[in-house]
């Protein structure tokens, strides 16, 4: 497991940074948005939903990867 920094989205669009652990690929071509486990926005772990996307429950803010910083 990997910890980069992101940048992410979130319904209004407004840009945030985020950290994010990823998977380690050996040898294989999925792109890195695939392999994020989980990202850390303002202190709060979130898990991928099945669109890839990332919905805090406590404020309701969902996020969505854009890229890496």
């Amino acid at each position: 497991m990997k910890t980069i920094k992101i940048k992410v989205k979130d319904q209004f669009e407004a840009e945030k940074i985020a950290t994010a652990k990823v998977k380690a690929v050996n040898d294989q071509d999925i792109p890195l948005f695939k392999r994020i486990e989980h990202i850390e926005v303002e202190g709060e772990i979130l898990l991928p939903n099945m669109d890839l996307l990332f919905e805090n429950p406590k404020n309701g803010c969902i996020y969505r990867y854009v890229e890496a910083v």
